[in-house]
């Protein structure tokens, strides 16, 4: 293999594969990025036998071939070279790489050994522009749980509720749900998939700076493909069954309170430092007013105290701030609404003017 590469468009690349090359003692291979000209291009892969990532960079090929390159060692050379284009040469199982101010080798294997990716061979059932797939994920793992107890709570949950494209996630502590409208959706069969936490975030890491390139969504089996033009995810899906969540999302809410975004993630942020280890901060509303307090023994406490918008009647209620920040990132607009169901009952927030999300965070016992 001979090729010319840009220096920039390789680090971005390689940038989308890393995160997802892991340490595996009996499969070693796993460790490295496989090189392969194809088309003219070079197409760099990576996997861990869950998720498995192509990607394109445009290339001058002067010579075919293909090599497994470790990804750390690749990565560290790559984002410190500054000449911006680079010569790859392969020679038997390693690469030399030549521009105006270095020449390195680095040692590979053979890319016989590197797994095959699987490739859609169905039609797309949804695409939509880069900037649409990250309006409807953005945020939407936090709310995923970290333990595997429940496998399918490890998972974002994507289907079709009511004719709009909905995704949401619960660790059963909280619930984030967004929802995205619009004739694409008619393709779609709207049964639920679960698809994991860790492959929503890697494809927010390849779109990541994209707009308006289209992004095809396809299923084959009990697997998942996001495609572009110059890359492609796929990955398994979670067997199971998703809780029926809208089971959690009250019908009536007893009081209603508009407070302004910013005055709210900064009274949170204060309280936070006075928190105990429990993460709790307490909610007081009363009149137009929020209560925002915190108590710690060891620090002191704070009342922090924000103007709003009142219907209905006053309560009290103790949540984890964490929960509360993450909220406000799934929720747009200025205006955030904090809907509040009675005693024992959830705290939902939502956007005065936006209502295609919904963050709802159980109290805490006191």
């Amino acid at each position: 293999m001979i090729i010319t590469i840009n220096q920039q468009k390789l680090r971005r690349a390689i940038s989308a594969l890393e995160k997802i090359v892991v340490r595996n003692l009996s499969l070693p291979i796993l460790q490295n990025i496989a090189l392969n000209t194809d088309n003219g291009r070079l197409k760099l892969s990576s996997t861990n036998l869950e998720i498995g990532i192509n990607y394109w960079i445009g290339a001058k090929v002067e010579e075919e071939g293909s090599v497994a390159i470790p990804a750390r060692v690749l990565s560290d050379f790559v984002n410190n070279v500054s000449d911006e284009k680079l010569t790859i040469t392969t020679k038997e199982n390693n690469i030399l790489i030549n521009s105006n101010n270095y020449k390195t080798q680095i040692l590979g294997f053979s890319v016989k050994e590197f797994p095959i990716i699987p490739k859609s061979k169905t039609e797309a059932l949804i695409s939509l522009p880069a900037q649409q797939w990250r309006k409807l994920f953005g945020a939407i793992t936090d709310s995923a749980a970290l333990s595997d107890a429940r496998p399918e709570l490890t998972g974002v949950r994507l289907g079709v509720v009511a004719g709009f494209l909905e995704v949401a996630a619960t660790d059963g502590f909280r619930l984030a749900e967004r929802r995205l409208g619009g004739d694409f959706i008619s393709n779609f069969n709207g049964n639920g998939l679960i698809i994991p936490r860790a492959t929503v975030q890697e494809l927010m890491r390849i779109l990541d700076g994209q707009e308006t390139e289209l992004v095809a969504m396809t299923v084959s089996e009990n697997q998942i493909f996001f495609s572009t033009q110059e890359s492609e995810l796929v990955s398994r899906l979670i067997d199971g069954c998703y809780p029926d969540y809208k089971k959690l999302i009250p019908e009536k809410v007893v009081s209603r309170l508009v407070v302004n975004r910013t005055e709210l993630e900064k009274g949170v942020r204060l309280a936070s430092i006075f928190s105990s280890g429990v993460a709790d901060i307490k909610l007081c509303i009363e009149k137009n007013e929020l209560r925002i307090a915190a108590q710690n023994a060891a620090r002191g406490e704070v009342n922090a105290r924000i103007g709003g918008e009142l219907k209905g009647e006053g309560f009290t209620s103790a949540v984890n701030y964490h929960y509360l920040l993450d909220g406000l990132k799934i929720i747009e607009g200025e205006s955030i609404a904090l809907e509040f169901t009675g005693d024992g009952g959830p705290l939902v927030l939502k956007g005065e003017k936006h209502s295609q999300a919904l963050y709802l965070i159980m109290p805490l016992r006191s």
